[in-house]
Formats: structure tokens, sequence, C-alpha cells
């Protein structure tokens, strides 16, 4: 229940300068996209303390789930736009008890504000590519549910984290 409070209270401090007509700034929108991401990042943590999966696990197709490398540069917001749309992908087929549904739906509106952020800074979006692997391997795995659950979170928390660290230096679209 605080995570929907949370959320809502995140949503309203997006949208309260949108009726007044007043547009936010970029720096307004870079503290929300951080402030979004650290929440998830800590839903996330909740969310996996109980069950660690190992690192050394091999499960074909799991490459198709975004992961990105430390060492890796941003290519812009137009690359963080797909990669929480991939995410959003994988959060609509898992199961939606234990926390995930939450974690989805933040993930849903971060990717609705890191678009925003592109489009007041004039980034090009294009519509998301896929070519249906991704739906693909999600709907024939759908009984691994749980690993497939905690590799895209423990991925999407080092996305989000990444994100955190490096939205103020990021200069391209």
């Amino acid at each position: 229940m605080s995570g929907c409070v949370a959320l809502l209270c995140t949503s309203l401090l997006v949208l309260l300068p949108l009726g007044a007509g007043v547009p936010l700034s970029v720096e307004t929108m870079k503290s929300n996209v951080k402030l979004m991401a650290q929440t998830t990042i800590v839903r996330i943590q909740k969310l996996t303390e109980e069950f660690r999966i190992s690192p050394n696990m091999v499960f074909s197709g799991l490459e198709l789930i975004p992961d990105i490398a430390p060492d890796k540069a941003w290519e812009g917001l137009s690359a963080i736009a797909q990669g929480l749309h991939s995410f959003q992908v994988v959060l609509s087929h898992l199961p939606p008890g234990d926390g995930m549904a939450q974690v989805h739906a933040d993930v849903l509106s971060l990717h609705g504000v890191v678009r925003s952020l592109a489009a007041s800074l004039g980034c090009p979006l294009h519509k998301p590519a896929g070519d249906g692997r991704l739906e693909a391997f999600l709907k024939t795995n759908s009984t691994f549910h749980v690993t497939i659950g905690n590799v895209a979170l423990e991925r999407l928390r080092r996305f989000l984290g990444k994100l955190v660290q490096n939205l103020d230096q990021l200069k391209s679209c």
C-alpha cells in the first residue's frame, strides 16, 4: 500500500506543474527521473533480497533482456527509452504478485517521463523496435517466470543505477 502512495505522490509531483500550464524545466524532469529510478531500485532490492539466483546460471535467451555493461557509455535518451520499453515488455509477461506489478507500474511511469524529457530536448524518439524474439522467448519460457523475473529485476536495478549516476552527464539524444 505504501508503494502505491509513493508512486501516486511522485506522479502528482510530476503532473502538478502541468496542471498550472507551466512547462517543467529539464533539470526538474531529470530530478524526477532520478527520484523515480531510486524508488524503483529500492523496491527491486526488497523483492530480490529473499531469492538470489546464481550468476553462473546458463539460460538460453536471457541475452534478449537488456543488460548494460558498467563501462559502456549511454547512447542517449533514445537508448534509455528503448531499454525501459524492453523491461516493460519483460515485466508485463511476469505474474503480477509479490510487488512485480508495482515495479512494472514504476517502469511504465519512468518510461513516460524519459520520453517527455527527450521531447523537451528535441530528441527524436523512434517507435520501439522489436523483432518479436523477446516476446516469443517470454511466452515459450513462461514456466520459468521466477528465474526470468529475477534476472530481469537484477538487470533493471543495474540499468536504473547507471541511469541515476549518469543522467546529468548525458549530452546527446
